[in-house]
């Protein structure tokens, strides 16, 4: 996920417009809408930005992709086992989890 598609997820998150995130961090509508489209973000208003958004500036800066979801092949067990390991902010494993959940539940004893 991209720094500025974080701020719209986040800014959307919070049911804030452009322009109120805008007069939280000191700058205009049309600089967040620069940001949300990928546009650089001044050192002076990563801070501000980050905290009207309630994440943390190295949250908001690290770029991380949304599917970076690997299966890996377990060697120390037998059949067709396999691992998942799923990298993200910890945000998005609530929803995730409860898919789980139910995947597992409702599909898990199926041989």
């Amino acid at each position: 996920m991209t720094t500025g598609t974080k701020i719209r997820y986040f800014r959307e998150k919070k049911k804030l417009s452009q322009e109120e995130l805008a007069h939280l961090v000191g700058v205009s509508q049309v600089t967040i809408g620069n940001w949300e489209q990928g546009k650089s973000i001044k050192h002076e208003f990563i801070r501000k930005l980050a905290m009207a958004l309630e994440v943390s500036t190295d949250f908001l800066l690290e770029e991380v992709q949304n599917s970076n979801v690997q299966a890996i092949s377990d060697k120390q067990t037998a059949g067709n086992d396999f691992e998942i390991i799923i990298k993200a902010p910890n945000h998005l494993f609530d929803d995730l989890n409860k898919k789980m959940d139910f995947i597992i539940n409702r599909f898990g004893n199926v041989k």
